[in-house]
């Protein structure tokens, strides 16, 4: 005997949580942006034995928008918990 069945169930979705997921999907994990020059980066540390540093490569406007408008909406989201 088969059995076919719809099963729906409420979930919470923490909306702090959608918003880091979409900015690490954007940039990777652990990365910031930042501007220079009229140029935009995506930012991470590095190890380096026994210290670290900052790398950078080089985004496209566009992408450094959309991840600035996701860190505001995180921001106030963070605020109003």
């Amino acid at each position: 005997m088969e059995i076919y069945a719809s099963i729906t169930q409420k979930v919470s979705i923490d909306p702090i949580d959608v918003i880091e997921k979409l900015i690490e999907k954007e940039l990777g994990s652990n990365t910031w942006t930042v501007q220079k020059n009229n140029k935009y980066f995506k930012v991470w540390e590095e190890s380096a034995g026994c210290h670290s540093f900052e790398a950078e490569k080089e985004i496209n406007k566009e992408s450094y928008e959309y991840v600035e408008a996701l860190n505001l909406i995180l921001k106030k989201l963070k605020e109003t918990k």
